[in-house]
This record gives C-alpha cells, structure tokens and sequence, in this order.
C-alpha cells in the first residue's frame, strides 16, 4: 500500500501536530509523508481575518478534495461548526490541554505586584506541571487579570479572548498579535505588548519539541481556569480530516487513532456552539468533561459555556465592559442536556438585552440630544454615534448635545497596492500606520474593498486610534503609545524591524510632520493623503449660548481649528479627548483647558465627577 499523505500547514506548530500523527500511524504499521501547505491565514498578518472563517483550513480541504493528501490535520478548533458533506473527521486523538495561557512580559510591572501576581509562575515551570495537577494550580480569570496594569496591551486575534478580557479589564488594549506562537512569543518578550493569551496545547508542543529558547521559558504567567474561562471549543484537540468514500474511510487505523473521551468533549462544545446558531468567530467559549463511563460510551461530567453579547465592540471601543453570559452544567444534577444549557445561555443574554444578533446597547437618542432653546450641560464636537459612546456613563439627567464641528471628505483615489512587496521575509512586511481615529474608519471601509491592505499588519497610534479600529472590527495588530510622529518613531526602533516599510494614509491637513519624523529617523515611508478634515460650515451654536457657562468636549484637533474658524468666545470650560487635542487648545488661546486620562466613556465620566461632582445637572 502507497504511504498515506498527510496534509498540514506549514507552520511550525501545525508540522509538529501532523508529525504526532504520522508517529502514531507509524507504531500502528502505517507508512506516511507529511505534506506542507500554506493556508490563507499563514499568507496574512492583518487584524481583518477576525472578519473570515475557514482561511486556516480551506487550501487543506481543497487538497483532500483533489486528492494530493489522503488526510489532513487540523486544530479542531480552526474547523468551522459547519458539517462539509463530502469530508468526515475520521479521528480525534487524545487531547492536549485545554487550557488558555495569560503571559506577562519579562519586564512587566503589574498591578499589586505584591499580592495579584505572588502565584505567577515562569513559563517552563508552567507547562512542567504534572497532568493531575493542572486544575489545582490554575488561576481565576478574574484574580489573573487583576495583575495587568492599567490600560496594557493584550495580545491576541481571538473575539472570545478579547471580549472575555474586555469584560473583566475593559481597559485593556487589544491588538491582534499574529503569527506562529513563537513569533507572538518574541512580540512579548520585546515589550512590544504587556501581555499574550495563549492556548497551552500549542505552547506545551513547540516546548517539547525543543523549539521554546532558554529567555521564552522564563516568561511568567498564569494558567487560566476553565470554569470561569472556557477555552474555544475543541481547543487542544487534533481533527484528523478524510474524504468521505476515500480510500481511509473505514481505515482500522482511523479506529485507532481515535479516543472517544476527548472526541465526546470535543464535540459537545462545538454541538453547544452549533446549538446557539454561530461559528467559530462568535465570542463564545466551552469547556466540557468527559468520562470513558457509560455502557453506550463516554459520558459529559460537567460543561461550562460563556458568551459576550454580538455587538461586544461598541461598549469595548469606549472602555465599557462588554456583557457576558455564563452557564453551567454538571452530571451532578442529573444527565447533561446541551439544548437545555443553550437554552440558558440564549435566556440570559436576552435578559441582558442584547440578544443573539449585533444591536446597540442604548438608542441612539437616550443621552443625546439636538441643542434647542434649553442650552445643553454638555456640548461635543463629534456625531450622534461618537457621542453616544463617550457620555454612556453620564447620568441620563445630563443634557448632551452632538455638535459635530468637522466633516471628513474621503478622497476617491488609487491607494499605492502596487508598492506592497510580500516577497519579503515575513518579519521584513510591510505596516499599515492608522494615525488617528478618523484614519482607522477610512482605512477600515477601504480594507473591505481592498483586500490586499487587510493583509497587511498594522499599527495604532495611540489608545483612541487602537479603540476606534475595534469598534470598526479590525482590531490593531500593536498599538504604540505614542502622540505624534516622533515618539512613534522610537517605538517603531524598538519593535518594527528597520527593513519594515511603513505605509502611512493620512489627512491632507496634519499628516505632514508625522511623515517628516519618521523618514528624518530612516524609516521607509510611503505615504499619502487620503481624507481631509473640513470645518463644518454649518456648526450652529445652541440658542442662548453663553460662553462663559458652557462645557466643550473638544475630540481631537480639527475641531480645535474648527471651534476657532467659526468665531464664538471660548467656552468657560473646555474638555480634550486627548493630549494631541488639549495641546491644540492651549495653543488656540483657549483657557481652562482640562484632559481626559483616556479618551473613552470612564475617562469623560471622570472629568464630569470632577468638575461638577455627582450633581448630574451640575448647578
């Protein structure tokens, strides 16, 4: 008999998985060759694929199909909920742990060092734990979360992983940090973000495959506890793939590669997903317990789900916590019923108000109104929808009024696609510069049509800019705490390989110094106007308005320049979104200038309590 052909991605943990199988095979008198494939995920870096289902999986598909491999091996995890009529998932090997992994970076200061993060554990020591002990020694997620400083950038392309994180520390910063585990591995170890999810699994088998370095094994973390944070459902667990009337199908070695407790588990938290009518990019996490017990076979002990609501983005873009439903279930109680504990989970978020489809959380009209003769508390100088979401913390007596002061014009014209080289080393791609939250929503709709510019990394400027590419969907791949070009440009020595071009759309008024700083640091740059910010000709100031008496939240320099233009006196008290925007106002001769300490719906909160205390009116 010809060796069976085993298709995998090209990865090196995907090789590493394929090649336990083929070990398998082998002691089981099966001759194998393992095939190397790159899958669409593998040939992209950008933040959109958390947009795609199935761009790990479908090149190996298609080989079965063709049939250039007899097998493939997935993470089961990657597979879509979806059945594929023609293929079958033959076996289902022991699985690895479940569990996620919270690491810290080597130099992090956390919060209540002393106390939060006493049980941290170095990384090497962690997945050295023996298998009986692995429950005993994880962690709460909310006791591990606790540890982050504030407003740290997470690491992780996960909408489970980052909605889940966002429910406990909406604070966070999210940037979907790809690549092989190893490549997020030195993201972290660069400083480049403070903290990476990961699954165990895949880190405990590029460990024993020698392939972690002596400085990746001291990197300190926590295991993370599957009760109160269940892994994606099939985490852990290998899904060895065949085409249905193939020449495996009904293969002795598929039987014996299979073991029915860990495909029993498996595939009750993908049924629980099916059951809630998602896939794999829900933000949805299961963990479930099976037992070889049963004269019919393995038999569910326990099962744990948590979900976030659809439209998790919206209170997270602003630093609200996104809600979450939790639900259990345990033999304890009788026989496990997966279409009961859905049934749960669907109640509970309808409870929640936020139901099984994407919706916003308040109406758009609840804490926003037009200026009318009755002079607002509080005046904004951005849209309806920006509005809603920064003073969704503001008591619903404060009368909040949208005044938007600009409006962006969105230039029609070729992007450089011709200028992306993706010959380069992986490491040597090119980054995509988002320099504002302006910029985030135009290039967010350009990727949608575009989508070479989704393949490419990129890179926020700033927490506003990082917050405003999430509620877009297409969280940053790092964030760089930095406001202006030159603080960027030393962030991007530290942790963008100098061989990285830079690819910079920005707006025809301010993207000037910007680019001028990074290319006096050597940077290749490539940039180009792509909006522009103008005045609104139309701002209208509410009837009655006395300058003297009011309060402007200013949210970000255009509407600075464009406060100025229209000629008013400026307002007694005067509010910036940010450091950049306060910066303009002082400079525009504006008095009582306050900041925000993050430009999200806490951070306008605090400046109301601490002008006006808890009186909502402010009298």
């Amino acid at each position: 008999m010809a060796p069976i052909v085993i298709g995998t991605r090209a990865t090196p943990l995907a090789r590493i998985q394929a090649d336990l199988v083929a070990r398998r095979l082998g002691e089981l008198g099966v001759d194998t060759a393992v095939r190397a494939m790159s899958s669409q995920g593998d040939r992209s870096l950008g933040g959109s694929f958390a947009q795609a289902k199935g761009v790990f999986t479908g090149e190996l598909t298609a080989a079965l199909r063709d049939g250039s491999v007899d097998l493939v091996v997935h993470s089961l995890k990657d597979l879509p909920v979806e059945d594929e009529p023609d293929l079958v998932i033959a076996a289902v090997p022991e699985r690895e742990r479940p569990f996620d992994l919270l690491l810290f970076a080597p130099d992090l200061t956390t919060a209540g060092e002393a106390e939060a993060c006493d049980g941290a554990t170095e990384l090497a020591t962690l997945l050295d734990h023996a298998d009986d002990a692995l429950e005993a020694r994880a962690r709460p997620a909310g006791e591990a979360f606790a540890s982050l400083p504030a407003g740290a950038r997470l690491g992780t392309s996960s909408p489970r992983r980052q909605a889940g994180a966002l429910a406990l520390r909406p604070d966070l910063v999210c940037c979907a940090v790809r690549g092989s585990v190893g490549r997020r591995l030195e993201w972290l170890r660069s400083g480049a973000i403070e903290a990476l999810l990961a699954a165990e699994a895949g880190v405990l088998r590029l460990a024993r495959s020698g392939e972690l370095d002596a400085a990746t094994a001291a990197i300190r973390g926590f295991r993370l506890d599957l009760r109160s944070w269940p892994c994606a459902p099939g985490q852990g667990a290998l899904a060895v793939q065949i085409l249905l009337g193939g020449r495996l199908d009904g293969h002795a070695a598929m039987a014996a590669l299979d073991h029915p407790p860990s495909r029993a588990a498996a595939f009750a938290e993908r049924s629980l997903l099916g059951r809630l009518g998602g896939g794999c990019l829900r933000p949805f996490g299961a963990w479930a317990d099976a037992g070889a017990a049963g004269l019919e076979g393995p038999v569910l002990h326990e099962v744990h789900a948590l979900i976030a609501a659809d439209d998790w983005r919206e209170p997270a873009s602003v630093g609200e916590a996104p809600g979450a439903v939790g639900a259990a279930a345990s033999a304890a109680d009788g026989a496990v019923e997966l279409d009961a504990l859905a049934g749960r989970v669907e109640r509970g978020l309808a409870e929640f108000g936020a139901g099984l489809t994407a919706g916003a959380l308040f109406s758009a009209g609840q804490k926003t109104r037009a200026p009318s003769a009755e002079t607002p508390d509080l005046i904004v100088t951005s849209g309806p929808e920006t509005v809603r979401r920064l003073t969704r913390r503001l008591d619903p007596a404060v009368r909040v009024a949208a005044l938007p002061a600009t409006t962006v014009q969105v230039f029609d014209t070729p992007w450089p696609a011709d200028r992306i080289d993706l010959s380069r080393p992986r490491r040597q791609w090119p980054w995509l510069l988002v320099s504002s939250p302006n910029a985030a929503r135009v290039v967010a709709e350009r990727a949608a049509r575009e989508p070479v510019w989704g393949r490419l990394p990129w890179c926020a400027l700033g927490e506003g800019t990082a917050r405003a590419l999430l509620a877009a969907g297409v969280p940053p791949n790092l964030a760089a705490r930095a406001s202006g070009g030159e603080e960027f440009a030393r962030y991007a020595a530290r942790v963008l390989d100098p061989r990285c071009p830079l690819f910079v759309p920005h707006s025809a008024r301010g993207g000037a110094p910007l680019v001028e700083a990074l290319q006096a640091a050597g940077r290749q740059v490539t940039a180009w106007p792509a909006y522009t910010v103008h005045p609104n000709d139309e701002l209208d100031w509410p009837q009655g308005w006395q300058a003297a008496r009011a309060r402007v939240l200013f949210t970000a320099p255009s509407a600075v320049s464009a406060f100025a233009a229209s000629g008013p006196d400026w307002p007694g008290s005067c509010w910036a979104i940010g450091a950049a925007t306060a910066a303009a106002l002082r400079s525009a001769g504006a008095g009582n200038v306050k900041c925000a300490q993050e430009p999200t719906a806490a951070g306008i909160e605090r400046l109301w309590l601490d002008e006006v205390g808890a009186d909502p009116k402010g009298d």
